[in-house]
């Protein structure tokens, strides 16, 4: 099934003579869109910010990929320069722009929390406030943070790679071509804590328990897991340095942080200390 709504209006006798033209179409289409939208539009604005509940935080992390990153759409092919290239990647439907999608960056980032060397009790207690319940509990959290969409302004690029068995590193299959984003490109990644929805027992403590926790959640999965459908062949990590790290706290504090290691240290020091729900 074709599911490109542009690719559908080729005929299936003249397809190759029709690409050209449905890829111009589609690409003046999209250029025109991506000139009336604001990317930044999906982004919490500063006065949005200050009407949130007491000690909710702003995570903002601009980042540069040191390793390619890729994911699967749901359409079967992609029109770059006139060619057609198979498995492309997550587009916005509106703009065209390569995208990382919300409920992407929340499956990638409790992955990583899981992985965390904390306490296993504490660790899954903070983990069901963070992201909620899981599908099949019956009764259903909500969790504390949210995600929002990154894009990409640079245009993906074809990559090829070649599958190889575990134990002989021989090639299970032929090559795969597919679309990347290749190490070098930049994006920009927001994450929102909210410290709501609050049980019968909670403490304030709970907020510096959880933000600790997250700095590390991050840290493993930028550095160390990825956040890519091809995370276990090492896609999706991004330089340590980065080009902008910021944590908000909606009162009007803020800190900077070079990269992810410093980001629990800047998690106490946006708060006075880790002492300070004592």
């Amino acid at each position: 099934m074709i599911y490109d709504y542009y690719l559908s209006e080729a005929s299936l006798g003249g397809f190759e003579k029709e690409v050209k033209n449905l890829g111009e179409k589609k690409k003046a289409i999209r250029d025109k869109l991506r000139e009336e939208e604001n990317i930044n539009d999906f982004y919490p604005s500063p006065e949005d910010f200050k009407n949130l509940p007491k000690n909710s935080v702003l995570i903002q992390i601009s980042f540069t990929l040191k390793k390619p990153y890729t994911s699967k759409d749901e359409g079967e092919f992609h029109i770059i320069d006139n060619r057609i290239f198979e498995n492309p990647i997550v587009r916005d439907k509106f703009t065209g722009l390569p995208m990382i999608r919300p409920t992407t960056w929340k499956g990638h980032l409790r992955f990583a929390a899981r992985k965390a060397e904390w306490d296993e009790v504490k660790k899954g207690e903070i983990i069901r406030r963070l992201f909620g319940s899981e599908t099949e509990e019956e009764e259903a959290l909500k969790g504390r943070l949210y995600f929002f969409p990154t894009f990409f302004n640079d245009n993906a690029e074809k990559d090829v790679i070649t599958p190889l068995k575990r134990d002989t590193r021989t090639p299970v299959r032929g090559p795969i071509s597919l679309e990347v984003m290749k190490s070098g490109k930049k994006g920009e990644f927001y994450l929102l804590y909210v410290p709501c929805p609050r049980g019968e027992d909670f403490n304030e403590k709970e907020v510096y328990e959880d933000l600790k926790f997250t700095a590390e959640a991050l840290r493993l999965m930028f550095y160390t897991y990825g956040f890519s459908a091809k995370k276990t062949s090492g896609f999706g990590v991004i330089r340590e340095k980065l080009d902008k790290g910021e944590i908000l706290l909606n009162v009007g504090k803020r800190k900077c942080f070079e990269n992810l290691d410093e980001l629990p240290q800047k998690v106490e020091e946006l708060f006075g200390g880790k002492n300070v729900f004592d």
